[in-house]
């Protein structure tokens, strides 16, 4: 039986659906978004985890496109109350003998921080953001919100100039090689990888993906943190929605897509409830959950079902551990940089390749890692209004896997206590004032407890697919589904399973709506 109907029904309202279904909305379509949850955004999370007025972010904290984000504009997202903070120190790293590295919004800064390492890797970072800071800016971050182009459309343009074909060259390597053919100072190589695996989810060995390096060097996509935290973005986005005309039905879990004739034509509810959709139905769950579980499998084929299973997820997961604090971290190797107190991501245990290499193999063969290798960060330190006046938030993140070697996903339950008091540990043992009488309260999250949460973030991956060179751009999730069309007509994808990925960048809800769009007839009033 249907209850309702719609021209659009988008199912789960994360930042990519919510973007999609106001961009339709406001080209005049009737947008229904459906959300198994009660709070519209998914890893756009806040939550007073730990003690009231204290709020986390549970999920997403560093926003590189903030301010390349069509959507910002477009959809007002200012006025309707998503304002971000741009941290002038973006990134330090704590080093076992007492010094550190950081990384500014100022490059003169940053230089001198890296020549304090190496005069030779100073200059040479100059070089990098001489070489590719325009490129990156006006060719790399514009590529984000557009429908990727074919492999080899890219390729013979580069070839016609010895920039060109450097850049091809750092193309075919993994970013471990290009920073060591980069830099010769290992806390200079292990800066720039840090930046990768979070928020991009690239690995050190991820063949192909080399060309990824100059991105970090240049510094166009800048971390920036939500003032008043992550849910301010997801209700901003909401109400853009609610104000385009749109609706969100929470609490409301999708069962199953309906298919008629080969056409989408609406979704059936856990309830049994139906919701017609007139023109269009999108996903913006994970690519898997979209064709393997609510899907038909007779309408898909033997051979995209078998193709649908290949595609890889996430490699790895974060386990958090997430504080309220009487006073900030405060690290020792301030002595050596005091930069490093207001570092928006801090990582400790990064000092090398090696530190990466080791760290992933013990994340492929299932193994805690040991030790741990930390992402800290203390929001309240950028903005105040995270925490009660006077007080503090801050969290860390360890690269970890999903599945353990001993006992599966299953035996995070019974690991993380332990895991989270190892993480500590060595959090503490580079800022010291971490003592149990700072520590107001705290709260664990696990790669197992984040799929719990989040269904669209299966084995904990909060890229929604690996990022690695097959499935990226038009590759991602295989070819001929990179723009968010489907096999079946009437679907589309609008997660971060197709181009450009994971990471909060509104690009795959946004280039999803551009597709549905035009293939509706429906003026795009955005490109006008």
């Amino acid at each position: 039986m249907t209850n309702e109907a719609a021209d659009v029904v988008v199912i789960g309202a994360g930042h990519n659906g919510l973007i999609c279904g106001a961009y339709l909305a406001r080209a005049g379509l009737e947008v229904a978004v459906v959300e198994r949850r009660l709070e519209a955004g998914g890893g756009l999370s806040t939550e007073e985890a730990t003690l009231p007025g204290f709020l986390h972010n549970l999920h997403s904290v560093f926003h590189d496109a903030a301010e390349h984000m069509p959507a910002m504009a477009d959809l007002g997202l200012v006025a309707e109350g998503a304002e971000y903070v741009l941290p002038p120190v973006q990134v330090g790293l704590v080093l076992g003998d007492g010094r550190a590295l950081t990384v500014h919004t100022e490059r003169e800064r940053t230089l001198r921080s890296i020549a304090r390492f190496s005069e030779r890797d100073a200059r040479r970072w100059a070089t990098v953001d001489d070489d590719y800071h325009e490129f990156a800016l006006s060719v790399v971050v514009p590529a984000l919100y557009a429908p990727p182009p074919t492999p080899s459309e890219p390729v013979l343009p580069m070839e016609q100039s010895p920039e060109g074909m450097e850049h091809l060259r750092m193309s075919r390597q993994s970013p471990a090689d290009a920073v060591t053919d980069l830099f010769e100072s290992d806390p200079v190589r292990a800066a720039v990888l840090f930046q990768l695996a979070v928020p991009r989810g690239v690995g050190p060995d991820y063949a192909g993906l080399g060309m990824l390096v100059p991105l970090v060097v240049t510094g166009v996509e800048r971390s920036h943190l939500a003032k008043g935290g992550s849910h301010n973005v997801a209700h901003a986005l909401w109400k853009a929605l609610i104000k385009a005309g749109g609706r969100v039905r929470g609490m409301r879990e999708v069962r199953r897509i309906l298919v008629e004739g080969g056409r989408a034509v609406g979704v059936e509810l856990t309830g049994g409830e139906r919701i017609a959709a007139r023109r269009a139905v999108v996903s913006a769950v994970d690519f898997r959950q979209t064709f393997l579980s609510l899907l038909d499998p007779r309408e898909l084929g033997d051979e995209f079902l078998e193709r649908a299973r290949c595609f890889r997820l996430d490699e790895f997961s974060l386990f958090g551990v997430h504080l309220a604090l009487a006073e900030p971290p405060r690290y020792l190797a301030a002595a050596f940089d005091p930069d490093i107190d207001r570092a928006f991501k801090v990582g400790i245990g990064f000092e090398s390749t090696a530190d990466f290499r080791t760290l992933f193999e013990d994340i492929r063969r299932g193994a805690i890692p040991d030790p741990p290798r930390l992402y800290a960060c203390s929001p309240t330190v950028h903005d105040p209004t995270q925490a009660p006046e006077g007080f503090h938030t801050a969290f860390c993140w360890a690269v970890a896997p999903y599945n353990l070697a001993a006992g599966g996903a299953a035996a995070w339950d019974r690991a993380a206590p332990e895991y989270a008091e190892r993480c500590l540990a060595a959090w503490r043992k580079a800022a010291p004032n971490l003592t149990p009488e700072n520590i107001l309260g705290r709260r664990i999250l696990s790669p197992l407890d984040i799929e719990r949460k989040l269904a669209s973030m299966p084995a904990g991956g909060v890229f929604h697919g690996r990022t690695s060179l097959d499935q990226i751009e038009a590759f991602r999730p295989m070819p001929g589904l990179a723009d968010g069309r489907t096999p079946i007509q009437g679907l589309y994808l609008a997660g971060a399973s197709i181009h450009p990925g994971g990471g909060i960048l509104g690009a795959c809800g946004y280039i999803a709506a551009g597709t549905i769009a035009g293939d509706l007839g429906i003026k795009k009033w955005w490109e006008s």
